[in-house]
């Protein structure tokens, strides 16, 4: 999604609140806002580098302009969970004036099924990627918090029940939750009832040499894809190991084609 200057310019107060339009955020809040889109920023009694919330927006704003990140954050602006939080204002008009300024730009909101989502302009398939080589958990988990819709999770052995805690969260919250594991020792020994809690298919070892499915990625809202070397194990939270988190539909497709594949 990209916007002219003049456009960042005169919707960034929609971000903060300050047009009395939108629920008004501190500047604590405004962090978290941004922290949520993949930036690190830590407010410490005061925003960072000494701006004040409008100019800390634009500058971010500006930064991400172009990207996936500000496609991304219009929409968290303009859902009703963010508006839940101050009664008093009308997502509707919020929406109507904010289409107003960015329809120049060949963006508008459009109500899909009760989300707003922007329509319009270029939005080709913008591919974001993340490595990670520690914290690898608390990664997947904040992954897993995000989801809206569906988690497909393909992985050789789930034994880590924080993860699994989580997973379960999101499925009472509505989330269509799959599982494929392998129907081996590790998993069949470790005491929980999967069948119980989840819809998920064993895949036994096959073949002369005793092969096992091997996958380990998770499928997240069709838009996002975790895969790497890491199996989502008590025991990998002590490996060397490596994840990659990459946000793209095309991407996240391919290995949904591959997840149904394996169901079937």
């Amino acid at each position: 999604m990209k916007l002219s200057d003049l456009t960042i310019e005169t919707i960034y107060q929609f971000f903060s609140g300050d047009n009395k339009l939108t629920p008004y955020l501190s500047g604590s809040k405004i962090l978290k806002l941004f922290n949520h889109i993949g930036f690190r920023d830590v407010y410490k009694k005061e925003m960072p580098n000494g701006l004040s919330r409008n100019p800390y927006v634009k500058e971010k704003l500006y930064e991400i302009n172009g990207t996936k990140k500000l496609l991304d954050l219009v929409e968290i602006i303009f859902d009703y969970r963010h508006f839940s939080q101050d009664s008093s204002k009308d997502i509707h008009l919020a929406v109507q004036k904010f289409n107003l300024l960015i329809q120049s730009d060949g963006y508008k909101l459009e109500e899909l099924n009760g989300v707003y989502k922007v329509v319009g302009g270029n939005l080709h398939d913008e591919i974001s990627v993340e490595i990670h080589f520690e914290e690898i958990q608390g990664q997947i988990i904040e992954r897993i918090k995000s989801a809206k819709f569906i988690i497909w999770v393909a992985v050789a052995w789930l034994t880590d029940k924080e993860l699994l805690r989580e997973l379960y969260k999101k499925q009472k919250e509505g989330v269509g939750i799959r599982l494929i594991i392998n129907d081996d020792e590790i998993n069949n020994q470790f005491g929980i009832d999967y069948e119980k809690h989840f819809k998920i298919k064993r895949v036994k070892p096959i073949g002369k040499y005793i092969n096992i499915m091997h996958n380990k990625f998770c499928v997240i809202d069709l838009k996002t894809v975790i895969h790497g070397s890491y199996n989502w194990s008590v025991k990998a939270q002590w490996n060397k190991e490596t994840i990659s988190i990459d946000d793209s539909k095309e991407i996240a497709e391919k290995f949904a084609t591959q997840f149904m594949t394996m169901w079937k």
